[in-house]
């Protein structure tokens, strides 16, 4: 399996986690597909509004319906994966009445939580944002405060001679990534 070369030691699914454009043969359990989702929903988020919401896609007919909403590149390569899932967030479920201005953060969180549990369960995931999140929006029910984030295909890694041409992308330093003050 492949890993990112990292300066410390992290847990093994962050090291081995990536997006790949490839998937391998067979479905992903129904178990391990709860398990994934209950994973994300233990995610932290901004006075424990929850706001996540997902749509899960495993019917053609499903996956067809998300599918018209996308733009063509992405088309090419999520076929493959036998299951999507779609990542959304309530705006205005909020215990104030007002709105969740953290939704997208929190649903970011989650996001991480369902793709580490995907990792550890022999999974790999791959997020597109590609595609007409307004009109997407307007597939769901009580969709007035929903946002959609991502879709999030899930399935079994390809084989190492699929994958071999695949590059992990290199992360950013830690020195990098901080911010500095005036």
């Amino acid at each position: 399996m492949k890993k990112r070369e990292l300066e410390f030691e992290l847990l093994p699914e962050i090291e081995a986690r990536y997006s790949p454009m490839y998937f391998g043969e067979g479905d992903v359990l129904e178990e391990d597909l709860r398990a994934m989702l209950l994973a994300a929903i233990q995610a932290p988020s901004a006075y424990n509004e929850q706001p996540w919401r997902f749509y899960v896609a495993k019917t053609q007919q499903d996956k067809e319906m998300l599918m018209e909403y996308m733009l063509p590149g992405e088309k090419e390569w999520m076929v493959n994966a036998p299951v999507w899932i779609l990542l959304a967030g309530d705006i205005g479920d909020t215990h104030n009445g007002l709105y969740n201005y953290w939704s997208s953060f929190d649903a970011g969180c989650a996001w991480g939580f369902l793709s580490l549990e995907a990792q550890r369960r022999g999974y790999v995931t791959h997020c597109i944002g590609s595609f007409d999140r307004i009109d997407l929006r307007n597939e769901f029910q009580k969709n007035e405060n929903l946002e959609i984030y991502g879709i999030v295909a899930v399935g079994r890694p390809a084989p190492e001679e699929i994958t071999a041409k695949e590059k992990i992308p290199a992360r950013k330093s830690v020195n990098a990534v901080q911010l500095r003050r005036k």
